[in-house]
């Protein structure tokens, strides 16, 4: 749909994307995804299904696994983790 709308094959709305950002748009995606993710595991209670859904992902076991990959720790490690930056921070 996004190569459509600008008028690019897949193909070349890739290369252009990943020439002008070093990332794939995958790449892209799911760090923002993540980003997100940390963020609200770090600012509020939600539950990682919540948080899962809310970042797009419609599967949890997906969800930890990405974060798990990207991160090193699983998003419930992140949240111990970083309880006290939280608290601190208020």
């Amino acid at each position: 749909m996004i190569a459509d709308n600008f008028g690019m094959t897949v193909s070349y709305l890739s290369q252009f994307f990943k020439s002008k950002t070093g990332k794939t748009i995958l790449e892209f995606v799911t760090e923002l995804r993540i980003n997100k993710a940390k963020e609200l595991l770090m600012q509020t209670d939600l539950s990682l299904n919540y948080i899962a859904e809310e970042v797009g992902y419609y599967n949890v076991s997906s969800f930890i696994r990405r974060f798990k990959q990207v991160e090193g720790i699983t998003p419930g490690e992140f949240r111990k983790c970083n309880v006290n930056v939280v608290a601190n921070a208020l």
